[in-house]
Parts: C-alpha cells; structure tokens; sequence
C-alpha cells in the first residue's frame, strides 16, 4: 500500500493534465453558484437552479471521471512519436464528451443517492437529539459565525445554556461520526461506477461488497486520504489571510484532487481488475 501511495505522485505528474478541466469545472460550478445564490428568490426558480444544479455537477463530474480513466491508461503506454503522442491528447480531449454520454446517468443517480442519504442522516440525527436531548441552536454554527471575532464568538458561546450545549456538541460528534462512516463505505463508489458503468445502486452495492473483502487496505488507504484532506483543509484555512500563500495552497489543493482519483483508480486496478 505505501509503495501505491509514493508510486501514486509519479503518476499524477503524468496526469496532470487533468488539473486543467478541473480547474474549468471548478470555477463553472462557482460562477453559476455566485449566480444562483444572488438571483434565486422564489419557489419556482429555486426548484430550477436545484435541477438545474444536479445536472450540471453530474454532466462535468462524468465527463472529467472519465477523462481521469482514460488518463491513467495513457500514462501506461510508451509513446515515441510525437504525432502518436498529438493523437494521444487529442483521444483524451475527446473523452469529456464521451464520458457525458456513458456516465451521466450512472453519476447523476449516486449524487441524488449520496445527498439523499446524507440528509436523511442529518434530519434523522437532527431529530433525535431535539426528542432527547434539547433544542439545538444553530446560530452558533452558521456562516455568519465563521466570520466574527473569537471575543465574539466566544459571547455568543458563553450565552448558550448547559443544555444547548450538550445537545450542539452532540449534534456535531454524531453528525462527523456519520460522515466518516458514510464517506468509508461509499470510498469505492466512484471507481465502481466508472470502471463497471453499471447504475449506481449495483454500483454502490459491489463497492461495498469490495470494501469488506479487502478491508485493511481499504481502511488504510481512506485513513490515509482522511489525512491528507484534513491537512489541506487546515492549510486552507490558516493561510486563507495570505493573498500568495493561499494561492499556493489553492494549487495544492488542486494537485491533491487529481492526485486522490488517481491513487482511487489505481487501487482499484491494483485490487480488483485483473
């Protein structure tokens, strides 16, 4: 496993070409939610952009997954000649409209899937603790909050009864453990769906099914993305106040995805094709 961690890098650097669409897509995704947010103001059109929202995160996720599959066995071939190589780039550019057309669908089912599960276990969490511990606040944990003073946020901590806090630390420990939980199962999902294009629910069943079958280096291998990802999300968030730190990170940031799909991708090879 350490050896498909370090041999993981190396192989990033030969893909690093997906870093460019997922760039574009990124910042797809956070024009029209800019505009979303900004433009919404009633009923009707919130139900659209939420379509609206599903279809273009699923269209860009499956042409770019596919992309990455297809980028992880480019980087397996010996090319010599750089019209071979001109034919190469040009299969791989192509491949985001092919990947459209063979995972949409798979990929828009396992988001709705996902958000589905991961509310239902919010309201369910949401729902025990309000019967049988207390009413929660979330005002102390909502977006204006990130972005006052510690003097002030520690007030509006310090205002909260004993039972309010009880019941919001709850919430919070129970809703990380669900996460986590949710995020080990389903951490074979995406190379399921995209190595097998079966519909997400056979998808998700068989990954499940893989995790359990090879479950120490499984675990191993999510501890190990669970690591990354928080200390990114640290960086992230202590140097967000330096304009060229930040933009440092930020292309870490992007590294670290493509990185994760291909140390995926390569695990499922590794595992389970033959």
């Amino acid at each position: 496993m350490f050896k498909l961690f370090k041999d993981s890098f190396k192989v990033t650097n030969d893909c690093i070409i997906l870093a460019t669409p997922l760039i574009i897509f990124l910042s797809i995704l956070g024009w029209y939610f800019t505009y979303t947010f900004n433009a919404v103001n009633t009923i009707p059109k919130l139900i659209l952009a939420i379509i609206t929202s599903f279809i273009i995160v699923s269209g860009l996720l499956s042409a770019w997954l596919y992309m990455a599959k297809k980028t992880l066995a480019l980087s397996k071939k010996v090319i010599l000649f750089d019209k071979d190589r001109a034919k190469e780039l040009w299969e791989l550019v192509l491949s985001l409209p092919r990947g459209v057309g063979k995972l949409f669908m798979p990929v828009l089912g396992a988001v709705i899937i996902y958000i589905a599960l991961f509310a239902s276990g919010i309201s369910l969490i949401t729902f025990l603790i309000d019967n049988y511990i207390g009413a929660i606040n979330f005002d102390i944990i909502n977006i204006d909050s990130l972005f006052i003073s510690s003097k002030e946020l520690i007030e509006e901590i310090n205002q909260l009864t004993d039972t309010e806090l009880i019941a919001i630390n709850c919430w919070y420990a129970l809703v990380m453990t669900f996460s986590t939980i949710i995020s080990l199962l389903t951490i074979l999902w995406v190379p399921e769906l995209v190595y097998t294009e079966k519909n997400p629910i056979k998808a998700l069943y068989n990954s499940v099914i893989k995790l359990f079958t090879t479950f120490p280096k499984s675990l191993l291998l999510f501890v190990y993305i669970a690591f990354l990802t928080i200390t990114i999300s640290v960086l992230n968030t202590l140097l967000m106040i330096y304009p060229l730190a930040y933009f440092l990170v930020l292309i870490l940031y992007y590294y670290f995805l493509v990185y994760i799909i291909v140390l995926l991708f390569s695990y499922y090879e590794q595992s389970f094709i033959k």
